[in-house]
């Protein structure tokens, strides 16, 4: 099995700058130090992640716990699905054509399979609906038909009491007639991102506002060192408050 040039974050990461993915993959000590906020920002979604297994409770865990157990859990998410011996999976992996993504739940019923995709997010962006759209891409054209693609993401109304609601805390909300028209975009995407990694040197691009659209990139502080700080891009975090609840949830399930 071929080892995988790219993932859904570094597939997101060339589609807002093909320069950043280069110097992801071939200059990785330039990357900034990351901010408490990101930090924070993914801890979050790690935890809201484990929250919602427990929409579909019973499931086995076919995750990596390091980059060294990749084509191992991709067997082993391969073998569960033929011998159907467990409905659902959490963190199935699916690799085709060098691509490779992880999703979060993998539902079967009665045949039909589905998956949830996971966000810390109280709606939908078009960079989420761009990253499930590479997910449906890789898992399709690895074998697998799918019945249908949901994002899971939190419910701006939800009111912690004490009392856990998965129900009410996440929206479960389908994704899949936005993401099928998008397929070859997604293809054509794919091919521009990795003839970019084949370059002797980082794409010529001058910094902007794709620098911190939709996310702030961590090579900030290498494409603009020749730019007085005072015109460096400002980055403003969305308050972290309404997402306190997470560790009281989590000690609750735990």
């Amino acid at each position: 099995m071929e080892k995988h040039l790219l993932s859904k974050s570094t597939f997101i990461r060339g589609n807002q700058c093909i320069k950043s993915l280069y110097l992801n993959k071939k200059r990785p000590f330039l990357r900034d130090r990351l901010s408490p906020e990101q930090l924070a920002k993914f801890r979050r979604g790690t935890k809201l992640g484990i929250i919602a297994q427990q929409l579909f409770p019973g499931g086995i865990d076919v995750g990596p716990k390091s980059y060294r157990q990749y084509e191992k859990k991709l067997l082993e998410t391969q073998e569960v699905i033929n011998n159907q011996s467990n409905s659902v999976l959490y963190e199935a992996g699916f690799q085709y054509d060098r691509l490779l993504v992880f999703l979060d739940i993998l539902v079967n019923n009665n045949g039909n399979w589905t998956t949830y995709e996971v966000k810390s997010a109280l709606h939908i962006s078009d960079t989420f609906l761009l990253d499930a759209a590479f997910q449906y891409y890789v898992i399709t054209n690895s074998g697998l038909t799918l019945n249908d693609f949901y994002i899971i993401y939190i419910n701006k109304t939800y009111q912690f009491d004490g009392t856990l609601n998965l129900e009410k805390l996440f929206i479960k909300e389908s994704v899949l007639e936005r993401i099928l028209p998008m397929q070859d975009y997604i293809k054509k995407k794919v091919e521009e991102e990795k003839t970019a990694l084949n370059l002797e040197k980082s794409p010529p691009i001058e910094p902007g506002v794709h620098c911190t659209n939709p996310y702030p990139c961590d090579f900030i502080g290498h494409c603009w060192k020749k730019i007085p700080k005072e015109q460096w891009p400002v980055i403003n975090y969305q308050s972290e408050n309404f997402y306190h609840f997470v560790d009281d949830i989590l000690k609750l399930i735990s």
